[in-house]
C-alpha cells in the first residue's frame, strides 16, 4: 500500500515538472498555452468604453500625401501639431517617431527648439542598436531629442512568435543613465509610479466589435476638430500605415472589423497605448501568480492519477478524462470572459493526462516501456548499433573505462560568432538545429558516436562503444559527407541570409580511455587523453591554410586514404612533437596532376639541398593555381630562404 501511494506521488511530481517546465522551455509548447490565451485577450475581452484619456493622432497615408516626401514625416507639420496641442492644453504627448536622421534643416531646428521647450509632458520615441539604428542614427537623436523627453520604442516580443504580449519598461544604458519606455517615461511624468518590471500586458476592452480601443483622428483632421475633445488628454502619435511599424500581437486574432485589429499587425502606437493606459489605470494583470498556476498544475496531476485508480472499463474512463478535459477547457474560457480570469489550458492538461495515462500502463508495461524509452530517447544522440549495444548490455552503465584505439572528429563553423551575434536568435535557433542535425546524422550513419554538441562545434568518435575495425576509413567518409552537406547548406537561402561560414574539419586517430566518467548520480560517455586534444588542434589548423579538412598522418595510415597532400609538420599549441597533417582537398578543385605534383614536391621543403628544385616547382603551382594558399605560404617562404621544413603553432 505505501509502495502504490509513493509511486501515485512519484507519478504526481513528475507530471507537474514535465508540463510545467515543458511549456516553459519546449517552443512549440510555450506557444500554444500562449496562443490559448491569446484567443481569450482578443475575443472575449470583456466590453468596456474608450479610454477617457487617450487618444491617438494617427499618421495615414491620406496624411503623408499632404508633404512632398514621405519619410521623414515632414517636421514642420510636426511643429505646428505640437504648438497646437500644446495651445489646446493637452495633459501629455507621446511621439511614437523615431527622429534619427535630418531633414530639411530649417524645419528640423523649428521641431528642436519646440520639443526643448514644450511646457507640457512629453516623450519621444527613442532607438538605440537593439532597434539596428546606426551610432549617427544615435547620434543625432541625442542631439534633437531632449535627454528628458527620451523613451525606448522597443517593443518586447515573444522570440518564439514574436507576439507582444508584455508591457516593456526602461534599460539602463551603458553610461549608467536609466532611459524608461516611451511609455512608462510619460506615465512617470504624469505622476504614476513605473511598474518597475516586466509585466504581461492586460489589453484595454472595446466598446463592441466595431469600435475601437481607443478614440483616434488622423492627425492632419486636428485642425478641424473641436479644441474641446483634447483638451486635458494624453495624445498619442503615431504611423497606420499598412506596412510600416506593425507588429504581432493577440489584437490580431479578434474576428471583428476593428481596425485597431488588423491582421496584418497591429500598429506601434496603438501598442503603446495599451501600455500606457494599463499602467495609469493601475490595471491587475488576469494571469494567475506563478505559485498559483503550479498548484493549480499539481492539482490536475493529483486529479489524473485518481481517475486511473477508478474502476471500470477502459473506454469509459478515457470518455470521463476527454469529459473532463472539454469542461475545463470551456470554463477557462467562459472564466475569463465572466470574471476576468485568465487560466492557464495546456500545461494542466498535459499535467492531468500524463499523471492518468502513467497511472494507467505502468502496471502491465513497466519493462517494455524502459526498453522502448532508452531505444527512443538514445537513437537521438548515438547511432542505432550504440543503441542496441545498451540495451542489451544494462552493466555498460556502470562506471568503468578501456583504454583503446579510436578516431575522433571535430568541426566547427567559421566566423560563428560574429554571425550569431548579428542575427535573429529565433531565426539562428532553426538553422542550427537543421545544420547539426545533418552533421550529427553522418556522423551517426557511419557509426560513430556524437559525444558533444559545443555551440556549432560537433565532436564525434568512432570505434566506442561498438567495435569498428575500420573507424579510421569511417571517419574519413564522415569528413567528406559532411564536407558536401555543409557546402549545399552553405547556399541554401536561409544560410545565405544568415551568412554561415564553411564548416571546417579535424580528424585524428590515436589511443584513449573511454568510458562513463562523472558523479554517482550523473555521468557521460567519453573519451579522455591526449589524442582528443590533438584532432581538436588539427581542426584549428584549417584557419591557418583556409582549408576545410586536415587530418594527422595517423588517420592517414590507419584509413589507407590516398587521395589527399600532406599540408606541413606542425608543433601544436601546447606539444613538443611535430606531426605531419595532412588535407582532404574539395573535390574538384585541384586535378590529379597537380596534385600528384605537389607531393613531389613537398619532401624538397625539409631537405634545403632541394631549394632550388622545391622554389621551381612551388613556382610552378602558385601560377597555375594563384588560390591555393598553402602553396603560396611556402612559396613566400622560401623566396625568403625561411624554413618550411615545421611549423610551431602559438594559437589554438
Amino acid at each position: 500500500m505505501k509502495k502504490r501511494l509513493l509511486f501515485s506521488v512519484v507519478i504526481v511530481l513528475v507530471s507537474f515538472f514535465l508540463s510545467w517546465l515543458g511549456v516553459r522551455h519546449l517552443a512549440v509548447l510555450g506557444i500554444m498555452e500562449h496562443w490559448l490565451a491569446d484567443i481569450r485577450i482578443a475575443n472575449l475581452r470583456p466590453p468596456e468604453p474608450q479610454h477617457p484619456d487617450i487618444i491617438i493622432l494617427s499618421i495615414t497615408e491620406e496624411t503623408l500625401a499632404l508633404f512632398p516626401y514621405r519619410s521623414p514625416v515632414d517636421r514642420a507639420f510636426l511643429a505646428d501639431t505640437l504648438e497646437r496641442l500644446e495651445t489646446i492644453g493637452v495633459r501629455g504627448i507621446l511621439m511614437d517617431l523615431l527622429l534619427d536622421q535630418p531633414t530639411e534643416p530649417e524645419k528640423d531646428a523649428r521641431l528642436r527648439e519646440i520639443l526643448k521647450h514644450l511646457t507640457i509632458p512629453l516623450m519621444v520615441s527613442y532607438g538605440d542598436t537593439d532597434a539596428s539604428l546606426t551610432p549617427a542614427q544615435i547620434a543625432f537623436q541625442e542631439m534633437f531629442i531632449p535627454p528628458n523627453s527620451r523613451g525606448l520604442a522597443n517593443l518586447l516580443k515573444d522570440s518564439r512568435d514574436q507576439m507582444v504580449r508584455w508591457v516593456p519598461i526602461g534599460e539602463t544604458m551603458p553610461g549608467g543613465n536609466y532611459i524608461p519606455a516611451v511609455a512608462e517615461g510619460l506615465a512617470m511624468k504624469l505622476g504614476v509610479p513605473s511598474p518597475g518590471k516586466t509585466v504581461p500586458m492586460v489589453w484595454h476592452g472595446a466598446p463592441d466589435d466595431e469600435t475601437e480601443a481607443f478614440r483616434s483622428f488622423p492627425i492632419h483632421m486636428l485642425p478641424v476638430v473641436p479644441p474641446a475633445w483634447f483638451k486635458d488628454k494624453i495624445i498619442l502619435i503615431g504611423a497606420d500605415l499598412p506596412m510600416t511599424d506593425r507588429h504581432r500581437s493577440p489584437l490580431a486574432l479578434k474576428t471583428g472589423k476593428n481596425t485597431q485589429s488588423n491582421p496584418s499587425g497591429t500598429a506601434g502606437v496603438v501598442l503603446h497605448a495599451h501600455s500606457l493606459a494599463q499602467i495609469l489605470d493601475h490595471r491587475q494583470v488576469p494571469q494567475l501568480a506563478d505559485h498559483w498556476q503550479q498548484v493549480w498544475i499539481l492539482g490536475a496531476a493529483m486529479l489524473g492519477v485518481f481517475m486511473a485508480r477508478i474502476n471500470g472499463w477502459t473506454i469509459f474512463r478515457l470518455l470521463m478524462v476527454t469529459t473532463i478535459v472539454l469542461l475545463y477547457w470551456g470554463g477557462g474560457f467562459i472564466l475569463f470572459q465572466k470574471a476576468n480570469v485568465l487560466l492557464p489550458l495546456l500545461a494542466p492538461t498535459i499535467s492531468f493526462l500524463l499523471a492518468f495515462a502513467i497511472r494507467e500502463i505502468h502496471e502491465r508495461q513497466q519493462d517494455r516501456q524502459q526498453k522502448k524509452f532508452l531505444k527512443e530517447a538514445f537513437s537521438k544522440y548515438l547511432s542505432p548499433q550504440f543503441v542496441d549495444h545498451l540495451v542489451n548490455n544494462r552493466e555498460f552503465l556502470s562506471r568503468r573505462a578501456e583504454r583503446r584505439e579510436l578516431t575522433f572528429l571535430f568541426t566547427d563553423i567559421e566566423g560563428f560568432t560574429t554571425m550569431s551575434e548579428k542575427n535573429d536568435p529565433a531565426i539562428m535557433a532553426g538553422q542550427m538545429n537543421h545544420y547539426l542535425d545533418g552533421v550529427c546524422n553522418i556522423c551517426l550513419g557511419n557509426g560513430g558516436m556524437v559525444v558533444d554538441l559545443i555551440g556549432d562545434a560537433v565532436f564525434s568518435m568512432f570505434n566506442a562503444p561498438v567495435d569498428l575495425p575500420d573507424h579510421a576509413q569511417r571517419a574519413v567518409k564522415s569528413a567528406q559527407e559532411i564536407q558536401t552537406f555543409t557546402q549545399n547548406f552553405q547556399q541554401s537561402p536561409p544560410a545565405l541570409a544568415l551568412g554561415f561560414g564553411r564548416t571546417r574539419i579535424g580528424l585524428h586517430t590515436g589511443m584513449a580511455q573511454v568510458g562513463n566518467f562523472g558523479s554517482t548520480q550523473q555521468f557521460k560517455y567519453t573519451p579522455l587523453g591526449d589524442a582528443v586534444n590533438i584532432a581538436a588542434r588539427i581542426e584549428g589548423l584549417n584557419k591557418f591554410f583556409g582549408t576545410d579538412i586536415a587530418l594527422s598522418e595517423a588517420t592517414i595510415r590507419a584509413s589507407g586514404f590516398t587521395q589527399g597532400r600532406p599540408l606541413g609538420r606542425f608543433v601544436l599549441k601546447g606539444k613538443e612533437e611535430a606531426l605531419i597533417i595532412h588535407e582532404i582537398p574539395p573535390p574538384g578543385v585541384y586535378d590529379a596532376d597537380y596534385l600528384e605534383r605537389y607531393r613531389i614536391a613537398f619532401p624538397w621543403l625539409a631537405d634545403n639541398q632541394h631549394h632550388t628544385e622545391a622554389l621551381a616547382a612551388f613556382e610552378e603551382l602558385a601560377q597555375e593555381n594563384p588560390a591555393d594558399t598553402c602553396v603560396a605560404w611556402y612559396l613566400a617562404r622560401l623566396r625568403q630562404g625561411l624554413d618550411c621544413s615545421c611549423v610551431v603553432m602559438t594559437s589554438k
